[in-house]
């Protein structure tokens, strides 16, 4: 059969198909510029801000970082923190995109919290606090800490600062209502933090760190071939738990304000095995090696016991997050075995129990140090109680598979524990408005408002 005019490659169609570009009318370009050699703001200029702040007026925002930085939950942080930002060698020093997050958050405390400074050397009074004047704004020093976390990761240079660094600016956009880019920058870190195996520091792990145990060779311990490799000391065991949780706690309030799914959401690849945090001094002392293993895993355990020691704030806090995470899970896909369920009602009870043992310790029952801790202890109560309680209302609503409660023999059984929850939680709120009410009556009348905890005390009443 003859081959149609369509089937040859030397058709006048053909030709003007293949070169129909050629005779298209483009506009003329614009010329080249030259890119320039240096950026307006370049990761390395003045990275400790030396020719803009005195020693003294670092050295003071850090200082006041550290003693407020558990309003951030960073429950530890480097002991010796001011000192190592002198040191002469800059490898040494954090890096300058956790020293930029860190004047950030010290900065927020500046202008949220009504400060009680310490006395000065000369009289007894406290003297207000003043932000020095050579402080960066807020968008500088954003702009600060995004390009020196891009230059932390393209040298692979201290990453766990790059990542407290992140955790910090995520917090902070999430506490000033920017949750796009918290959880952005929450959701980064997240992820890069499963790379780095800090979400399964387990009871092996830890154990390599312990008194009195002998340090493996090269290649033959747990933690060979992690990105961080083998924490230095127990101090920095103790934060790379804290900075897990810390990252922890973002990640489930924010699934909690915005419904978008956890980077953690218990799946085998997220797994979550990193021992419950304790304090910095239980680490470096070696107590919190004696202390039973506990993380969520052993949370969940229906045939677990509860560990006879008291939970720290930190652990509390997490725990309460957990089971509240559990719960929300539980409603939308039920698990398939009773005992789950069963476990969950019953680890709710013990959270109630530690809680009401934490809070009558000597440590939250002696008069706090400043009004600025009272409204921590104050919120703190609050928050652990408010989680614990809607984890209990949620745990109401889960149902089998054939429609049928799992923890109640019928409707009104459910509805009734559902109420009284509410009425909990009603009490919660309102012993801790009193509270607050009766702190910001003895206010001065030139102090600013309480407002710093208003994120926390929110996300506890949401």
């Amino acid at each position: 059969m003859a081959a149609s005019e369509n089937d040859t490659g030397s058709s006048p169609q053909a030709d003007t198909a293949m070169d129909w570009d050629s005779s298209i009318d483009f506009p003329a370009l614009p010329p080249v510029q030259s890119e320039p050699t240096q950026s307006q703001f370049s990761a390395r200029d003045d990275p400790y801000l030396e020719n803009r702040m005195t020693k003294k007026d670092r050295k003071t925002m850090i200082e006041l970082y550290l003693r407020e930085c558990y309003r951030y939950s960073v429950f530890i942080a480097p002991s010796n923190l001011v000192a190592k930002l002198d040191d002469p060698n800059p490898k040494k020093r954090p890096h300058p995109c956790l020293f930029s997050a860190m004047i950030l958050v010290a900065r927020d405390m500046t202008t949220r919290l009504s400060l009680e400074a310490a006395p000065d050397e000369h009289t007894a009074r406290g003297s207000s606090f003043v932000m020095p004047e050579s402080t960066p704004s807020v968008d500088e020093l954003i702009a600060r800490i995004q390009a020196q976390c891009t230059q932390s990761l393209a040298d692979v240079d201290r990453l766990l600062d790059y990542i407290q660094a992140s955790l910090l600016l995520a917090h902070w956009y999430i506490t000033h209502g920017r949750v796009l880019e918290g959880q952005y920058t929450s959701a980064v870190v997240n992820r890069f933090i499963i790379n780095c195996q800090l979400h399964q520091i387990d009871q092996r792990k830890m154990r390599e760190l312990a008194p009195g145990t002998i340090l493996a060779q090269d290649g033959a311990s747990i933690w060979d071939g992690s990105l961080l490799g083998r924490p230095k000391d127990r101090e920095e065991l103790a934060i790379r738990i804290s900075v897990f949780w810390e990252s922890y706690f973002l990640d489930k309030v924010i699934r909690m304000i915005t419904g978008a799914p956890p980077t953690y959401d218990e799946t085998d690849v997220c797994r979550i095995t990193t021992a419950f945090p304790r304090t910095r001094d239980e680490y470096v002392s070696g107590t919190a090696f004696e202390l039973p293993y506990a993380s969520i895993d052993s949370l969940f355990d229906s045939r677990s016991f509860p560990a006879q020691f008291q939970d720290s704030l930190g652990t509390l806090e997490m725990k309460a997050l957990a089971l509240l995470d559990r719960a929300l899970r539980f409603v939308v896909r039920p698990p398939s075995y009773p005992d789950e369920v069963i476990s969950l009602q019953e680890n709710i009870k013990k959270l109630k129990s530690a809680r009401k043992q934490l809070f009558s310790s000597p440590a939250y029952t002696r008069p706090p140090i400043n009004r600025s801790r009272a409204l921590f202890i104050t919120t703190s109560k609050a928050v652990t109680g408010l989680l614990g309680l809607t984890a209990e209302i949620h745990a109401t609503q889960i149902k089998a598979s054939d429609g049928s409660y799992m923890l109640f023999d019928d409707e009104d059984a459910a509805i009734k524990s559902r109420v009284d929850a509410a009425h909990a939680c009603a009490t919660v709120i309102a012993i801790a408005l009193d509270e607050i009410k009766a702190m910001s009556a003895s206010l001065p009348p030139d102090a600013g408002p309480l407002r710093i905890e208003q994120t926390r005390f929110t996300i506890g009443a949401f």
